[in-house]
């Protein structure tokens, strides 16, 4: 069915900055255009391989989510890659479901 959606979950735009940790480096993303899901993270930065494991890092009110996650594909070009999250710790969860709860407050739309 064309335009139909593969995703587990609805995707909301998400305007935090977002910090990645591969490896030893640690990369800040900035962009107003991530967006944000309970399952994943689309962040608009090139140069990371599928595959790749990947630290998330998301301020969340006076905390922060944080989440093991691998990078699952990458956009042509410069576009993006979609980061899956692995398993979440149940303090996580709440940073997560908190955050969306925000996201979803301040009427963010869902991407």
């Amino acid at each position: 069915m064309e335009g139909s959606s593969t995703r587990t979950f609805p995707r909301m735009l998400l305007d935090k900055p977002v910090e990645l940790e591969v490896g030893e480096k640690k990369i800040q993303v900035e962009n107003p255009a991530n967006n944000l899901s309970a399952g994943g993270l689309f962040v608009r930065r090139s140069s990371l391989q599928v595959g790749t494991a990947v630290r998330v890092r998301i301020p969340v009110n006076h905390h922060y989510f944080e989440a093991e996650g691998q990078i699952r594909n990458c956009e042509p070009g410069d576009a993006g890659v979609g980061i899956g999250f692995n398993s979440l710790s149940p303090a996580n969860r709440q940073a997560l479901d908190d955050l969306i709860e925000e996201l979803t407050l301040r009427g963010l739309p869902a991407a």
